[in-house]
């Protein structure tokens, strides 16, 4: 498993962030990591931290929580 999978799961339809909508530490580090990290626009971000999932364009929120609109075999890992 790469370290972007570690961080999200299929549920059978989307590809959903496992730590919920309130784990900025882990969003942070999942975002530090994914090479497809964009920033949304300043007025949809909601981490004081700019490189966070829960900052990123290709975030999408869910009634429960929050989904990576990238393909998982996409996920880019940095070294």
């Amino acid at each position: 498993m790469d370290r972007m999978s570690s961080h999200f799961e299929f549920d059978g339809q989307v590809y959903r962030f496992k730590f919920g909508v309130d784990d900025e530490p882990a969003s942070r580090a999942c975002a530090s990591e994914c090479g497809f990290f964009i920033p949304d626009d300043e007025d949809e971000q909601i981490d004081d931290t700019p490189i966070s999932c829960y900052n990123c364009m290709n975030r999408r929120w869910l009634a429960d929580g929050m989904e990576c609109t990238n393909e998982p075999q996409l996920w880019l890992v940095k070294v």
